[in-house]
């Protein structure tokens, strides 16, 4: 029961962070573009296809939370026009007409999208350990979707350019040590090549290598933003090790005791 209350305590503080970030009407509230339910649909269908109902639900659940997140924090720096699409077998991405204008900013919202998750992560877990006994088959998908939930947005705060992680420590980089943004760049960028090949994921590395050209064009656009003080850099870098630590540890720790009951009901 307290981990339940702590998982709650989690979202309303997140929802206060991205307090007025979920303004608007209808599904423009969670920033879902209408014009792209088609593609939507697609995305959904082809994770069902690829992962099972249960992993592949879990998983479209996960991206439209953490893209929500990024949405809503967009929308807390102004950008009242961002908005997600679901893309088949990429996930999600946010857009918005224009750049942040500073790099607190970015930060802020590259951060957000892992960072909302944190609380429901917690909440599937506390959940499925209350109600394993009565419903199972609930526990089962409870257990699941919090696993997803913290394992996808851990690995997207991984140091890795394009990933979340990767645009976070470029901001950082360039606050702390200027001179290092493009070497340090180029070194996540090929770090995720080699990883996706060496785990042969070559979807992936498709992606990978589409955020090249992204991370060309970042160099003009950093330049253009606002910089960030080596004051907030520290609360930022702070941030970004505790959502992280926070994602492990609900991976690591709490998901143990769900799963050995699980495991221990369908063995008897």
């Amino acid at each position: 029961m307290l981990a339940l209350i702590l998982s709650l305590g989690l979202i309303a503080i997140t929802g206060y962070a991205l307090r007025g970030g979920f303004a608007g009407a209808g599904w423009n509230r969670a920033g879902f573009d209408v014009n792209a339910l088609g593609l939507s649909a697609v995305a959904i269908a082809a994770a069902i296809w690829f992962f099972g109902w249960q992993y592949g639900l879990a998983f479209i659940i996960a991206i439209m939370v953490h893209e929500i997140g990024h949405v809503a924090a967009f929308r807390v720096c102004g950008h009242k026009d961002a908005q997600f699409q679901l893309i088949p077998l990429f996930g999600g991405v946010t857009v918005s007409r224009s750049l942040p204008a500073s790099h607190d900013r970015d930060l802020f919202i590259s951060l957000m999208g892992p960072a909302i998750c944190l609380g429901p992560m917690a909440l599937c877990f506390a959940t499925a350990n209350l109600i394993f006994l009565q419903a199972p088959e609930i526990a089962s998908f409870l257990y699941i979707q919090g696993l997803v939930l913290g394992g996808l947005n851990l690995f997207n705060l991984l140091p890795f350019w394009p990933l979340d992680g990767g645009k976070i420590v470029r901001l950082l980089t360039y606050t702390f040590f200027p001179k290092a943004t493009r070497a340090v760049s180029i070194l996540m960028s090929a770090a995720a090549a080699a990883l996706c090949v060496a785990t042969h994921s070559y979807i992936l590395l498709f992606f990978v290598l589409m955020g090249w050209q992204g991370l060309i064009q970042s160099e003009q656009l950093i330049e253009i933003q606002r910089p960030m003080r080596k004051s907030t850099a520290w609360i930022a870098l702070a941030a970004y090790l505790c959502t992280a630590g926070a994602l492990y540890l609900g991976e690591a720790i709490r998901a143990k005791p769900v799963l050995k009951r699980l495991c221990d009901r369908r063995l008897t």
